[in-house]
Protein backbone atom coordinates (compact mmCIF):
# COMPACT_ATOMS: atom_id res chain seq x y z
CA UNK A 1 0.00 0.00 0.00
CA UNK A 2 2.82 2.34 0.89
CA UNK A 3 4.41 1.79 -2.53
CA UNK A 4 1.14 2.77 -4.24
CA UNK A 5 0.96 6.01 -2.24
CA UNK A 6 4.57 6.93 -3.05
CA UNK A 7 4.02 6.13 -6.72
CA UNK A 8 0.98 8.38 -6.74
CA UNK A 9 2.96 11.26 -5.21
CA UNK A 10 5.74 10.92 -7.81
CA UNK A 11 3.20 10.87 -10.64
CA UNK A 12 1.52 14.06 -9.34
CA UNK A 13 4.88 15.82 -9.02
CA UNK A 14 5.83 14.77 -12.55
CA UNK A 15 2.54 16.05 -13.96
CA UNK A 16 2.92 19.34 -12.07
CA UNK A 17 6.43 19.88 -13.48
CA UNK A 18 5.29 19.02 -17.01
CA UNK A 19 2.27 21.35 -16.61
CA UNK A 20 4.43 24.27 -15.49
CA UNK A 21 6.93 23.87 -18.33
CA UNK A 22 4.09 23.62 -20.84
CA UNK A 23 1.77 26.35 -19.55
CA UNK A 24 4.42 29.02 -18.81
CA UNK A 25 5.47 29.56 -22.43
CA UNK A 26 1.86 29.98 -23.46
CA UNK A 27 1.31 32.83 -21.02
CA UNK A 28 4.85 34.13 -21.15
CA UNK A 29 4.65 34.63 -24.91
CA UNK A 30 1.78 37.10 -24.42
CA UNK A 31 3.42 39.25 -21.74
CA UNK A 32 4.14 42.85 -22.66
CA UNK A 33 6.94 45.13 -21.66
CA UNK A 34 4.58 47.00 -19.37
CA UNK A 35 3.62 44.05 -17.21
CA UNK A 36 4.63 44.77 -13.62
CA UNK A 37 6.60 42.43 -11.40
CA UNK A 38 4.80 40.92 -8.45
CA UNK A 39 7.80 41.92 -6.34
CA UNK A 40 6.71 45.57 -6.42
CA UNK A 41 5.73 47.02 -3.04
CA UNK A 42 2.07 47.89 -2.75
CA UNK A 43 3.02 50.33 0.03
CA UNK A 44 5.72 51.39 2.46
CA UNK A 45 5.41 52.12 6.16
CA UNK A 46 6.75 54.66 8.59
CA UNK A 47 8.95 57.59 7.72
CA UNK A 48 9.79 56.49 4.19
CA UNK A 49 13.09 57.01 2.41
CA UNK A 50 13.97 60.36 3.94
CA UNK A 51 14.08 62.04 0.52
CA UNK A 52 12.29 65.41 0.79
CA UNK A 53 10.39 66.99 -2.10
CA UNK A 54 9.09 70.56 -1.88
CA UNK A 55 5.62 71.08 -3.36
CA UNK A 56 4.09 74.56 -3.40
CA UNK A 57 0.53 75.30 -4.48
CA UNK A 58 -1.14 78.71 -4.66
CA UNK A 59 -4.93 78.86 -4.84
CA UNK A 60 -6.10 81.75 -6.95
CA UNK A 61 -8.92 82.66 -9.30
CA UNK A 62 -8.52 83.54 -12.96
CA UNK A 63 -10.17 83.04 -16.36
CA UNK A 64 -9.67 80.08 -18.66
CA UNK A 65 -11.05 78.90 -21.97
CA UNK A 66 -12.94 75.68 -21.14
CA UNK A 67 -14.38 75.18 -24.66
CA UNK A 68 -13.84 76.90 -27.99
CA UNK A 69 -14.60 80.59 -27.35
CA UNK A 70 -16.00 79.95 -23.85
CA UNK A 71 -14.24 81.82 -21.05
CA UNK A 72 -14.92 80.69 -17.47
CA UNK A 73 -14.05 82.14 -14.07
CA UNK A 74 -12.00 79.23 -12.72
CA UNK A 75 -10.83 78.66 -9.16
CA UNK A 76 -7.39 77.12 -9.46
CA UNK A 77 -4.17 75.84 -8.01
CA UNK A 78 -1.27 77.82 -9.56
CA UNK A 79 -3.46 79.51 -12.16
CA UNK A 80 -4.69 76.51 -14.16
CA UNK A 81 -7.53 74.03 -13.98
CA UNK A 82 -6.51 71.27 -13.49
CA UNK A 83 -3.59 72.30 -11.31
CA UNK A 84 -0.07 71.15 -12.13
CA UNK A 85 0.64 67.43 -12.47
CA UNK A 86 2.84 66.50 -9.48
CA UNK A 87 5.30 63.57 -9.58
CA UNK A 88 7.00 62.12 -6.52
CA UNK A 89 8.34 58.67 -5.55
CA UNK A 90 7.19 56.04 -3.12
CA UNK A 91 8.64 56.84 0.31
CA UNK A 92 9.28 60.53 -0.43
CA UNK A 93 8.48 63.09 2.24
CA UNK A 94 6.44 65.87 0.65
CA UNK A 95 7.12 69.20 2.32
CA UNK A 96 3.92 70.93 1.27
CA UNK A 97 3.13 74.66 1.34
CA UNK A 98 -0.26 76.19 0.49
CA UNK A 99 -0.29 79.98 0.07
CA UNK A 100 -3.80 81.30 -0.44
CA UNK A 101 -3.68 84.04 -3.06
CA UNK A 102 -7.43 84.25 -3.56
CA UNK A 103 -8.45 87.32 -5.53
CA UNK A 104 -12.03 87.23 -4.22
CA UNK A 105 -11.46 86.89 -0.48
CA UNK A 106 -12.14 83.15 -0.40
CA UNK A 107 -10.82 80.45 1.91
CA UNK A 108 -9.14 77.46 0.23
CA UNK A 109 -7.49 74.25 1.41
CA UNK A 110 -5.89 71.03 0.19
CA UNK A 111 -6.83 67.35 0.25
CA UNK A 112 -4.24 64.90 -1.12
CA UNK A 113 -5.83 61.50 -1.78
CA UNK A 114 -2.28 60.09 -1.77
CA UNK A 115 -1.55 61.21 1.80
CA UNK A 116 -1.97 59.74 5.27
CA UNK A 117 -2.37 62.87 7.38
CA UNK A 118 -4.92 64.19 9.94
CA UNK A 119 -7.82 66.00 8.28
CA UNK A 120 -8.45 68.16 11.35
CA UNK A 121 -4.87 69.46 11.33
CA UNK A 122 -3.75 69.75 7.72
CA UNK A 123 -6.85 69.90 5.51
CA UNK A 124 -8.53 72.87 7.16
CA UNK A 125 -9.40 76.19 5.42
CA UNK A 126 -6.62 78.72 4.88
CA UNK A 127 -7.60 82.40 4.84
CA UNK A 128 -6.62 84.70 1.96
CA UNK A 129 -3.04 85.90 2.35
CA UNK A 130 -2.15 83.12 4.78
CA UNK A 131 0.10 80.07 4.39
CA UNK A 132 -0.18 76.49 5.62
CA UNK A 133 2.78 74.07 5.66
CA UNK A 134 2.94 70.40 6.62
CA UNK A 135 4.83 67.21 5.75
CA UNK A 136 3.49 63.85 4.64
CA UNK A 137 5.03 60.60 3.39
CA UNK A 138 3.95 58.96 0.11
CA UNK A 139 3.12 55.49 1.45
CA UNK A 140 1.31 54.15 -1.63
CA UNK A 141 2.34 54.20 -5.30
CA UNK A 142 -0.18 55.16 -7.96
CA UNK A 143 -2.08 58.11 -9.41
CA UNK A 144 -4.26 60.18 -7.11
CA UNK A 145 -6.47 63.23 -7.04
CA UNK A 146 -5.77 66.37 -5.02
CA UNK A 147 -8.38 69.08 -4.52
CA UNK A 148 -9.65 71.93 -2.38
CA UNK A 149 -11.73 70.69 0.53
CA UNK A 150 -13.43 73.90 1.71
CA UNK A 151 -17.24 73.53 1.89
CA UNK A 152 -19.13 73.36 -0.30
CA UNK A 153 -16.52 71.03 -1.81
CA UNK A 154 -18.83 70.47 -4.78
CA UNK A 155 -18.49 74.13 -5.73
CA UNK A 156 -14.73 74.35 -5.29
CA UNK A 157 -14.09 71.23 -7.38
CA UNK A 158 -16.67 72.14 -10.05
CA UNK A 159 -15.01 75.52 -10.47
CA UNK A 160 -11.61 73.95 -11.10
CA UNK A 161 -9.73 73.24 -7.87
CA UNK A 162 -8.21 69.80 -8.50
CA UNK A 163 -5.23 68.06 -10.04
CA UNK A 164 -3.31 64.78 -10.31
CA UNK A 165 -0.36 63.54 -8.28
CA UNK A 166 1.65 60.50 -9.40
CA UNK A 167 3.61 58.48 -6.84
CA UNK A 168 6.07 56.37 -8.80
CA UNK A 169 6.87 52.89 -7.38
CA UNK A 170 10.20 51.66 -6.02
CA UNK A 171 10.96 49.54 -9.06
CA UNK A 172 11.20 51.68 -12.16
CA UNK A 173 8.34 51.11 -14.56
CA UNK A 174 9.09 49.92 -18.08
CA UNK A 175 10.01 52.79 -20.44
CA UNK A 176 6.87 54.20 -22.04
CA UNK A 177 5.35 57.28 -23.59
CA UNK A 178 3.27 58.73 -20.77
CA UNK A 179 0.33 61.10 -20.65
CA UNK A 180 -1.82 62.33 -17.74
CA UNK A 181 -5.56 62.89 -18.24
CA UNK A 182 -7.78 64.51 -15.61
CA UNK A 183 -11.50 64.19 -16.34
CA UNK A 184 -13.89 66.75 -14.89
CA UNK A 185 -17.15 68.64 -15.35
CA UNK A 186 -17.99 72.35 -15.75
CA UNK A 187 -21.31 73.98 -14.91
CA UNK A 188 -21.45 77.52 -16.40
CA UNK A 189 -24.46 79.76 -15.88
CA UNK A 190 -26.89 80.76 -18.61
CA UNK A 191 -25.17 83.97 -19.69
CA UNK A 192 -21.61 85.32 -19.51
CA UNK A 193 -20.88 88.46 -17.55
CA UNK A 194 -18.55 90.78 -19.44
CA UNK A 195 -17.66 87.81 -21.64
CA UNK A 196 -16.90 85.38 -18.80
CA UNK A 197 -19.11 82.61 -17.39
CA UNK A 198 -19.49 81.96 -13.68
CA UNK A 199 -20.26 78.54 -12.21
CA UNK A 200 -23.92 77.77 -11.47
CA UNK A 201 -24.17 76.07 -8.07
CA UNK A 202 -27.73 74.89 -8.68
CA UNK A 203 -26.61 73.06 -11.83
CA UNK A 204 -23.78 71.52 -9.83
CA UNK A 205 -26.28 70.25 -7.26
CA UNK A 206 -28.53 68.92 -10.02
CA UNK A 207 -25.57 67.26 -11.80
CA UNK A 208 -26.33 69.03 -15.08
CA UNK A 209 -22.92 69.82 -16.63
CA UNK A 210 -22.52 71.79 -19.84
CA UNK A 211 -19.04 70.36 -20.44
CA UNK A 212 -17.34 67.08 -19.48
CA UNK A 213 -13.67 67.40 -20.39
CA UNK A 214 -10.13 66.10 -20.20
CA UNK A 215 -7.52 68.46 -18.73
CA UNK A 216 -9.70 71.52 -18.42
CA UNK A 217 -10.95 72.09 -21.97
CA UNK A 218 -13.54 70.35 -24.13
CA UNK A 219 -12.17 68.30 -27.04
CA UNK A 220 -8.73 69.94 -26.91
CA UNK A 221 -6.94 66.76 -28.02
CA UNK A 222 -9.05 66.39 -31.18
CA UNK A 223 -7.20 69.24 -32.88
CA UNK A 224 -3.96 68.50 -31.00
CA UNK A 225 -3.73 64.71 -30.71
CA UNK A 226 -1.49 62.92 -28.25
CA UNK A 227 1.14 61.15 -30.35
CA UNK A 228 2.90 57.78 -30.13
CA UNK A 229 4.88 55.46 -32.40
CA UNK A 230 3.58 52.11 -33.66
CA UNK A 231 4.50 49.31 -31.25
CA UNK A 232 5.46 51.75 -28.51
CA UNK A 233 4.27 51.15 -24.95
CA UNK A 234 1.78 53.91 -24.05
CA UNK A 235 1.05 54.62 -20.39
CA UNK A 236 -1.97 56.77 -19.53
CA UNK A 237 -2.45 58.01 -15.98
CA UNK A 238 -6.16 58.89 -15.61
CA UNK A 239 -7.82 60.70 -12.71
CA UNK A 240 -11.53 61.45 -12.46
CA UNK A 241 -11.88 64.72 -10.57
CA UNK A 242 -15.67 64.63 -11.01
CA UNK A 243 -17.11 66.00 -8.95
CA UNK A 244 -20.03 63.72 -9.86
CA UNK A 245 -19.67 61.50 -12.92
CA UNK A 246 -17.65 58.33 -13.51
CA UNK A 247 -15.28 58.16 -16.48
CA UNK A 248 -15.75 54.91 -18.43
CA UNK A 249 -12.34 55.18 -20.08
CA UNK A 250 -12.01 53.53 -23.49
CA UNK A 251 -9.74 53.82 -26.53
CA UNK A 252 -11.64 53.17 -29.75
CA UNK A 253 -9.78 50.66 -31.92
CA UNK A 254 -7.50 49.37 -29.16
CA UNK A 255 -7.42 47.21 -26.05
CA UNK A 256 -5.63 47.84 -22.81
CA UNK A 257 -2.92 45.27 -22.17
CA UNK A 258 -3.01 46.15 -18.48
CA UNK A 259 -5.07 48.36 -16.19
CA UNK A 260 -3.89 49.16 -12.66
CA UNK A 261 -6.70 50.49 -10.41
CA UNK A 262 -5.50 53.60 -8.58
CA UNK A 263 -2.22 53.18 -10.48
CA UNK A 264 -0.84 50.74 -7.91
CA UNK A 265 1.44 48.34 -9.82
CA UNK A 266 0.32 45.39 -7.71
CA UNK A 267 -3.33 45.86 -8.82
CA UNK A 268 -3.12 44.45 -12.34
CA UNK A 269 -5.96 43.61 -14.73
CA UNK A 270 -5.16 42.12 -18.14
CA UNK A 271 -6.87 42.49 -21.52
CA UNK A 272 -9.39 45.22 -20.63
CA UNK A 273 -11.73 46.97 -23.10
CA UNK A 274 -13.18 49.70 -20.83
CA UNK A 275 -12.43 50.56 -17.24
CA UNK A 276 -14.50 52.90 -15.07
CA UNK A 277 -12.67 55.45 -12.95
CA UNK A 278 -14.94 56.84 -10.19
CA UNK A 279 -15.01 60.46 -9.02
CA UNK A 280 -12.01 60.88 -6.74
CA UNK A 281 -10.30 57.81 -8.20
CA UNK A 282 -7.56 57.04 -10.69
CA UNK A 283 -6.02 54.27 -12.77
CA UNK A 284 -2.94 53.55 -14.85
CA UNK A 285 -3.61 52.20 -18.35
CA UNK A 286 -1.00 50.50 -20.57
CA UNK A 287 -1.49 49.66 -24.23
CA UNK A 288 0.55 49.05 -27.35
CA UNK A 289 -0.86 49.94 -30.79
CA UNK A 290 0.86 48.30 -33.76
CA UNK A 291 -0.86 50.00 -36.70
CA UNK A 292 -0.51 53.71 -37.54
CA UNK A 293 -3.72 55.74 -37.44
CA UNK A 294 -6.07 57.71 -35.21
CA UNK A 295 -7.50 56.14 -32.06
CA UNK A 296 -10.08 58.22 -30.13
CA UNK A 297 -10.09 58.07 -26.33
CA UNK A 298 -13.44 58.77 -24.69
CA UNK A 299 -15.68 58.23 -21.75
CA UNK A 300 -17.92 55.40 -22.92
CA UNK A 301 -20.84 57.01 -21.05
CA UNK A 302 -22.06 58.47 -24.31
CA UNK A 303 -24.57 60.90 -22.84
CA UNK A 304 -21.48 62.87 -21.78
CA UNK A 305 -18.97 62.01 -24.50
CA UNK A 306 -20.37 64.74 -26.76
CA UNK A 307 -19.95 67.34 -24.02
CA UNK A 308 -16.20 67.40 -24.59
CA UNK A 309 -14.81 64.01 -23.55
CA UNK A 310 -13.17 63.06 -26.84
CA UNK A 311 -9.46 63.12 -27.66
CA UNK A 312 -7.23 61.43 -30.20
CA UNK A 313 -4.19 59.22 -29.95
CA UNK A 314 -2.26 59.64 -33.19
CA UNK A 315 -0.03 56.64 -33.83
CA UNK A 316 2.58 57.78 -36.33
CA UNK A 317 5.98 56.30 -37.23
CA UNK A 318 7.24 59.89 -37.58
CA UNK A 319 6.19 60.89 -34.06
CA UNK A 320 9.03 62.41 -32.02
CA UNK A 321 10.77 60.18 -29.50
CA UNK A 322 9.13 59.87 -26.10
CA UNK A 323 10.65 61.99 -23.33
CA UNK A 324 13.33 60.29 -21.28
CA UNK A 325 11.77 61.72 -18.11
CA UNK A 326 8.82 63.83 -16.99
CA UNK A 327 8.74 67.01 -14.86
CA UNK A 328 8.10 66.97 -11.13
CA UNK A 329 5.58 69.80 -11.66
CA UNK A 330 4.07 69.53 -15.14
CA UNK A 331 1.71 71.57 -17.29
CA UNK A 332 -1.73 69.90 -17.29
CA UNK A 333 -2.63 71.07 -20.80
CA UNK A 334 0.41 69.21 -22.19
CA UNK A 335 -0.97 66.11 -20.45
CA UNK A 336 1.96 66.19 -18.02
CA UNK A 337 4.72 66.23 -20.64
CA UNK A 338 6.20 69.73 -20.27
CA UNK A 339 7.13 71.64 -17.14
CA UNK A 340 4.51 73.83 -15.48
CA UNK A 341 4.72 77.59 -15.92
CA UNK A 342 5.26 80.24 -13.29
CA UNK A 343 3.76 80.56 -9.83
CA UNK A 344 0.20 80.97 -8.72
CA UNK A 345 -1.89 83.63 -10.33
CA UNK A 346 -0.53 83.15 -13.84
CA UNK A 347 -3.53 83.52 -16.15
CA UNK A 348 -4.55 80.40 -18.01
CA UNK A 349 -5.54 82.41 -21.07
CA UNK A 350 -3.98 85.43 -22.77
CA UNK A 351 -7.00 87.68 -22.46
CA UNK A 352 -9.61 88.34 -19.84
CA UNK A 353 -12.44 87.68 -22.24
CA UNK A 354 -12.92 86.32 -25.78
CA UNK A 355 -12.44 89.82 -27.13
CA UNK A 356 -9.41 90.52 -24.97
CA UNK A 357 -11.21 93.18 -22.94
CA UNK A 358 -10.82 93.20 -19.18
CA UNK A 359 -14.04 93.00 -17.19
CA UNK A 360 -15.06 96.33 -15.72
CA UNK A 361 -18.03 97.45 -13.68
CA UNK A 362 -20.88 99.00 -15.60
CA UNK A 363 -22.54 102.09 -14.25
CA UNK A 364 -25.75 101.12 -16.02
CA UNK A 365 -26.20 97.38 -16.17
CA UNK A 366 -28.67 95.92 -18.61
CA UNK A 367 -32.17 96.62 -17.41
CA UNK A 368 -30.90 99.52 -15.30
CA UNK A 369 -32.37 102.37 -13.34
CA UNK A 370 -35.09 103.61 -15.64
CA UNK A 371 -37.39 100.72 -14.76
CA UNK A 372 -36.46 100.70 -11.06
CA UNK A 373 -38.63 102.67 -8.62
CA UNK A 374 -38.87 102.76 -4.82
CA UNK A 375 -41.57 100.57 -3.26
CA UNK A 376 -40.78 101.02 0.42
CA UNK A 377 -37.97 101.39 2.92
CA UNK A 378 -37.10 97.68 3.19
CA UNK A 379 -35.02 96.48 0.25
CA UNK A 380 -34.09 92.86 -0.46
CA UNK A 381 -31.16 91.47 -2.43
CA UNK A 382 -29.71 87.94 -2.68
CA UNK A 383 -26.28 86.71 -3.76
CA UNK A 384 -26.00 83.30 -5.44
CA UNK A 385 -23.35 81.86 -7.77
CA UNK A 386 -21.35 85.11 -7.51
CA UNK A 387 -24.27 87.15 -8.82
CA UNK A 388 -26.89 89.46 -7.31
CA UNK A 389 -30.50 88.52 -8.09
CA UNK A 390 -31.11 92.07 -9.33
CA UNK A 391 -29.16 94.79 -11.09
CA UNK A 392 -31.33 97.61 -9.78
CA UNK A 393 -32.26 98.68 -6.26
CA UNK A 394 -34.39 101.70 -5.30
CA UNK A 395 -35.09 103.60 -2.07
CA UNK A 396 -37.15 106.72 -1.21
CA UNK A 397 -35.24 110.00 -1.03
CA UNK A 398 -34.66 111.63 2.34
CA UNK A 399 -35.64 108.56 4.41
CA UNK A 400 -33.48 105.98 6.22
CA UNK A 401 -33.96 102.48 4.83
CA UNK A 402 -32.79 98.92 5.32
CA UNK A 403 -31.27 96.35 2.96
CA UNK A 404 -31.92 92.73 3.84
CA UNK A 405 -29.01 90.92 2.21
CA UNK A 406 -28.97 87.11 1.90
CA UNK A 407 -25.69 85.47 0.86
CA UNK A 408 -26.38 81.95 -0.46
CA UNK A 409 -22.80 81.30 -1.60
CA UNK A 410 -21.44 78.91 0.99
CA UNK A 411 -17.93 79.78 2.14
CA UNK A 412 -17.79 82.93 0.00
CA UNK A 413 -17.78 86.47 1.41
CA UNK A 414 -20.04 89.16 -0.09
CA UNK A 415 -21.39 92.56 0.89
CA UNK A 416 -23.47 95.42 -0.53
CA UNK A 417 -21.95 98.90 -0.77
CA UNK A 418 -23.33 102.06 -2.36
CA UNK A 419 -21.20 104.61 -4.24
CA UNK A 420 -21.87 107.83 -6.09
CA UNK A 421 -20.86 106.19 -9.39
CA UNK A 422 -19.01 103.24 -10.89
CA UNK A 423 -15.61 104.81 -10.21
CA UNK A 424 -16.29 103.78 -6.56
CA UNK A 425 -14.18 106.72 -5.42
CA UNK A 426 -16.86 108.14 -3.09
CA UNK A 427 -18.72 105.66 -0.88
CA UNK A 428 -22.18 106.52 0.45
CA UNK A 429 -22.55 103.31 2.44
CA UNK A 430 -20.29 100.29 2.92
CA UNK A 431 -21.92 97.09 4.15
CA UNK A 432 -19.97 94.61 6.26
CA UNK A 433 -18.85 91.37 4.65
CA UNK A 434 -20.75 88.19 5.48
CA UNK A 435 -19.69 84.67 4.49
CA UNK A 436 -22.48 82.51 3.15
CA UNK A 437 -24.82 81.03 3.88
CA UNK A 438 -25.87 83.97 6.05
CA UNK A 439 -28.21 86.97 6.14
CA UNK A 440 -27.67 90.50 7.39
CA UNK A 441 -29.85 93.60 7.60
CA UNK A 442 -28.02 96.82 6.76
CA UNK A 443 -29.35 100.12 8.15
CA UNK A 444 -28.64 102.87 5.64
CA UNK A 445 -29.01 106.60 6.45
CA UNK A 446 -31.17 108.82 4.26
CA UNK A 447 -29.76 109.68 0.82
CA UNK A 448 -30.49 112.57 -1.50
CA UNK A 449 -32.35 111.88 -4.73
CA UNK A 450 -30.11 110.64 -7.51
CA UNK A 451 -28.89 107.65 -9.48
CA UNK A 452 -26.02 105.87 -7.81
CA UNK A 453 -24.12 102.57 -8.03
CA UNK A 454 -23.98 99.48 -5.81
CA UNK A 455 -21.62 96.52 -5.79
CA UNK A 456 -20.10 93.70 -3.82
CA UNK A 457 -16.65 94.99 -2.86
CA UNK A 458 -15.13 91.50 -3.12
CA UNK A 459 -16.58 90.66 -6.56
CA UNK A 460 -17.23 94.01 -8.25
CA UNK A 461 -16.78 92.74 -11.81
CA UNK A 462 -19.78 90.42 -11.64
CA UNK A 463 -21.87 91.79 -8.76
CA UNK A 464 -22.96 95.36 -9.40
CA UNK A 465 -25.96 97.48 -10.40
CA UNK A 466 -27.79 100.79 -10.38
CA UNK A 467 -29.07 102.28 -7.13
CA UNK A 468 -31.96 104.72 -7.59
CA UNK A 469 -33.03 107.18 -4.86
CA UNK A 470 -36.24 109.03 -5.76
Amino acid sequence: MRRFVLAGVFIELALLIIGITWVHPVFGSNETAGATSASQDYRVFGKGSGNVVNVNLEPTETEQEIAQGVMYHVWTFNGTSPGPVIRVHLGDTIHFTLTNKSTIGMQHSIDFHAADTPWDKNYQPVNPGETKTFDWVAHFPGVFMYHCGVPPVLQHISNGMYGAIIVEPHQKLAPAREYVLVASEFYPGKQPINGVFEGDFNKMLAAEPKYVVFNGKADQYKDNPLVAKPGELIRLWVVDAGPTFTTAFHVIGAMFDHVYPDGNPTNVLNGVQTYSVPPGGGAMFELTIEEAGLYPFVTHAFAYTGLGSVGLLKVDPNAPAAPASYPMMADPFSAGVTAAGGGGGTPASPSASPTGASPSPSASPTGGGAACKPSGTELHVTASNLLFDTNCLAAPAGQPFTIVFENKDGGIPHNVSIYTDSSVSTPLFKGKLITGPDTVTYKVPALDAGTYYFQCDVHPATMNGTFVVA
